[in-house]
Parts: C-alpha cells; structure tokens; sequence
C-alpha cells in the first residue's frame, strides 16, 4: 500500500503539471492575442496624420453673374477657372484614386458659404479654390497660393481678400460678427491641425508652379489672407492665383489651352507630392 500510495502524489504533479503547461500555452495565446489587437487599436488612435484622402473639392472661382477680374482683352476669370477646374479634375481622376467634386460645372453664381458646404457636406479631405490674380499695377505678374489666416501677409493680400470676398455681396468691410465667426472657425481648424496641413499644401503646390520651367511665372511664394471661401471649410484648404489676368501678357497665356493644362498640371503634381506625404 506504501508504494502504491507514494505513486499516486507522483502521477498527480505529472497530471497537475501537463494541465499547467496547457493553461499557461492558453494564457500566453490569449495574451499575445489581446497585445496584437491593443496594438492595432494604438496605431489606429494613434495616426498623426490627416484623414485618408477620398473626396477633394475644386472651387473654380466667381462665376455667373460674378465674372471676377476682367482683362484688357476682355478675358474674364470665371471663364479661366472653370477651364482649368475640369483639366485639374480630370487628371486627379485618371491618376489618384480620389473622387473629385466642383463646386460649380457650369456658368452659374454659387455663393461662398455654399462653395464651403459643398465641401463639408461631402466630407472633402482637401479643398482647392481656383482664381486669377488682378491688381490696380499693370505689371504684376506671377503666382502665389494662399492658405487661411485671420491676418493678411501684407497690405496687397489683404486688398486681395477684400475683392474676392466681397465681389458677389459688395459689401463695405468684414462685419465684427463675421470676424468672431473666422476666429471661431480659425479655434477650430488650429486644433484639428488643419492650417498647419494647408501651409503644407500651400507651399508645396507653388513649389511646382514655380518650379514648371514652361509656366515662366514669378514665384510670388504662399500668403496668408482671410478669403472667406476658405474660413467654413472643415479640411485642409487653399486658394491658388494662377497668374495676374490684370497683366495683359499674362491674360494672353491664360488663355492659351496650353498654359491651362500646365497649370492643372502643376497643381495636380502639388496635390500628389502632398497625398504621398500624408498617406
């Protein structure tokens, strides 16, 4: 009997510590299961930057009624932007697998809050704002791309901004409600770190406006202005000035088909060196 019950205590620890050996198996399974899924879930959170590219909206400038800037030879902005719009959405589409949307497709008024809902109301991941630049100098000239601020760079900028926010409403001067209202948006963007984004956006589509050896305009580099088709946009957004349609030989080139595709071109290489640096 003493052998027979000193074997027992010896099957027991052998019993007791196969079933050990399968608990703990289980336990370390279960473990670096929940640590791959914790992982997962931190990277997610974690993603610093901005939301996956799936719409982007154009905003071809003025329009209707509201021709913007007209040139010596008559040529008029809304025309310009709306041209060059479809030849920048085309390419986007046939390259980078984004949806586009215009804001306007036609010769129509569309107004700058509606412009900016159109946008928010499709969850756009980036926003664009064509235009033609004008200025009271004849020989202006060049480009320059703009992102929101509720500070103009200079005085020249903040003339700008006056004209393209007020040449559909003529309207005198920004309202005190108006300008609480850019600041509140502005609180908002600064902490979703979107004008940080649109500096980038910004800088890198005039880098490639300047840097096109066959668009041969001055480089007048990224500004800042409080263009209020750029205060309501919830998203990375930018105002580009292709070139100065107040300058006559610069009315001429834009519009020129060529000059046109070069500069959709130019701005659509902007917009995929920025989708490669965020994706």
């Amino acid at each position: 009997m003493s052998s027979d019950a000193g074997s027992i205590p010896a099957a027991s620890k052998i019993f007791f510590r196969k079933m050990t050996a399968k608990k703990t198996i289980r336990i370390l399974c279960t473990t670096a299961s929940l640590l791959a899924g914790l992982t997962l879930i931190l990277a997610a959170a974690g993603a610093s930057g901005p939301r996956e590219l799936k719409t982007i909206v154009i905003d071809p400038g003025h329009g209707g009624l509201d021709t913007g800037a007209k040139g010596k030879f008559g040529t008029m902005e809304k025309n310009i932007t709306l041209a060059i719009s479809f030849k920048l959405k085309a390419l986007i589409e046939q390259n980078l697998p984004y949806r586009v949307i215009l804001t306007r497709d036609k010769d129509i008024d569309v107004s700058l809050e509606n412009r900016s809902a159109l946008a928010n109301n499709n969850n756009a991941a980036l926003f664009i704002s064509i235009h033609a630049n004008a200025s009271f100098r004849k020989k202006a000239q060049g480009s320059e791309t703009f992102f929101m601020s509720l500070h103009a760079s200079d005085e020249e900028t903040r003339k700008l901004a006056y004209m393209e926010n007020t040449s559909s409403e003529l309207e005198k001067r920004i309202e005190k409600e108006n300008k609480d209202e850019v600041k509140m948006i502005l609180w908002d963007m600064a902490q979703s770190s979107y004008i940080k984004q649109s500096s980038k956006l910004a800088e890198i589509i005039q880098e490639e406006l300047s840097a096109d050896p066959n668009l041969k305009t001055e480089n007048r580099g990224i500004k800042q202005a409080p263009f209020k088709v750029l205060t309501g946009v919830a998203c990375p957004a930018v105002l580009v000035e292709m070139a100065f349609i107040s300058n006559p030989d610069e009315e001429q080139k834009l519009a020129k088909e060529d000059f046109q595709k070069k500069i959709a071109e130019a701005v659509y290489q902007g917009l995929k060196k920025y989708t490669k640096l965020f994706s």
